[in-house]
């Protein structure tokens, strides 16, 4: 296997360069997905966080090129932790459960009101998205594969439905982030 300095695999990423991109995979999936599953996440979980990050990474260099100040390796690691761990806060990655129908406490009443909260918010703010991200995120949320969206939808390429997942899930975060019963929501805690 070809190898690479972190200068050629940021100019690879900015590039598009298959072969740098084929490294990164090679060289680094197995770690995120050691790092996910170990978590409870699953294969589709593993492939979306990777390649968000890679996005993620892709567009720093293009606003504002990227500057290491660690290797390329801890960096990556740490976009996919985080990516992970806010879809984790994030609405349980799908609609909340609730399967504690037996006893319920004080504590579990504030729980439960918090989270019918943030999902009537949730659910407002993503009927506001457009017809197509609301189907987008419905066939993701209920663990449909970047393949079969992007013959659904007729995309050109699995990057590209990526990048358009991406953004649609975006989207309906900085609305219900910048929304002010949010910031009410998350204070009363």
């Amino acid at each position: 296997m070809e190898q690479y300095t972190d200068e050629q695999i940021i100019e690879g990423i900015f590039q598009s360069d298959r072969k740098v991109m084929d490294f990164i995979y090679e060289r680094y999936y197995g770690k995120v997905e050691s790092f996910i599953m170990g978590r409870g996440g699953n294969p589709e979980h593993v492939k979306d966080v990777f390649q968000e990050a890679l996005m993620v990474i892709y567009q720093k260099i293009q606003d504002k090129g990227l500057k290491l100040t660690c290797a390329f390796s801890t960096y990556l690691l740490a976009v996919c932790k985080n990516i992970w761990m806010h879809d984790m806060r994030k609405i349980k990655y799908h609609l909340v459960e609730d399967s504690r129908l037996d006893t319920v406490s004080e504590e579990d009443m504030v729980d439960r009101e918090l989270e019918e909260k943030l999902l009537a918010l949730f659910e407002y703010h993503f009927k506001q998205l457009s017809k197509d991200c609301q189907k987008l995120l419905r066939l993701h949320f209920n663990k449909v594969s970047l393949a079969d969206i992007q013959q659904i939808f007729g995309y050109s390429s699995e990057h590209y439905t990526s990048d358009r997942k991406y953004r649609c899930k975006q989207s309906l975060y900085n609305r219900i982030k910048k929304d002010p019963k949010y910031k009410e929501i998350v204070n009363d805690r």
